[in-house]
């Protein structure tokens, strides 16, 4: 079973997307939420994920809005310590959400050593001072995000152009999240529905798999709908 793709979009958008195939939506927020904004995207019967940041543990906060949103992400950067961690897996309806540089620091810890939640969102970047896109994630971090799935825990991962270097670990996310909405409909009607496409990636990423999770993935990707002879 394919993971569910997850668009995430600009609080300043000015028209909500019409999307057909994909349930949730996700919100970058800072200090406020566009709260009229997740009202309309509600009353389309879409689930809103928020997304919050916190990378100085001096001036961390998390904003009070995001108890209108249905669940949120919060994202710890490397100077976040152990006790915040412990602190966001108490709050309720929040996912614990962590950079790369964040997740090396616990490498060392087996995910069950660590004590971390059910649910475990990746953001494939290097946060500390500037941010970096590196151009893939570690084996080392691949495999204890595999241990991390293999003992039962709900992987969502953040598209990032090439940052995400591993299909095997995509496909055994829950959820994908991507900046490419239009890209996450044609995933999500794909995995939903049967549209007999035939999916030609090029790359040798993917190979020749056919996987549908190439279009969040690749670059340039090939659709081919068949169309059956009577």
């Amino acid at each position: 079973m394919y993971p569910e793709a997850v668009p995430v979009i600009d609080q300043d958008i000015g028209r909500i997307p019409r999307l057909v195939f994909t349930s949730k939506l996700a919100i970058e927020i800072n200090n406020e939420v566009n709260t009229t904004l997740v009202r309309k995207i509600k009353s389309l019967g879409k689930e809103v994920i928020g997304i919050a940041r916190i990378n100085n543990e001096l001036h961390a906060k998390i904003p009070r809005a995001i108890n209108a949103l249905d669940r949120s992400i919060i994202i710890l950067g490397p100077s976040i310590g152990y006790s915040w961690l412990r602190y966001v897996t108490s709050l309720v309806n929040t996912i614990v959400g962590l950079t790369l540089d964040a997740l090396a620091k616990f490498i060392e810890l087996r995910p069950h050593l660590l004590n971390l939640p059910n649910e475990l969102f990746i953001d494939p970047i290097i946060s500390n001072r500037v941010t970096i896109l590196p151009e893939g994630i570690p084996k080392s971090i691949v495999d204890w995000l595999t241990d991390y799935v293999d003992s039962g825990g709900d992987l969502y991962v953040l598209i990032r152009g090439s940052t995400v270097n591993s299909i095997d670990l995509v496909s055994h996310s829950r959820l994908v999240f991507t900046y490419d909405i239009r890209s996450a409909e044609i995933y999500n009607s794909l995995i939903r529905d049967d549209n007999k496409l035939i999916i030609n990636a090029n790359c040798d990423f993917c190979g020749k798999s056919m996987n549908p999770l190439c279009i969040l993935l690749c670059p340039g990707v090939d659709l081919v709908r068949e169309m059956r002879v009577d």
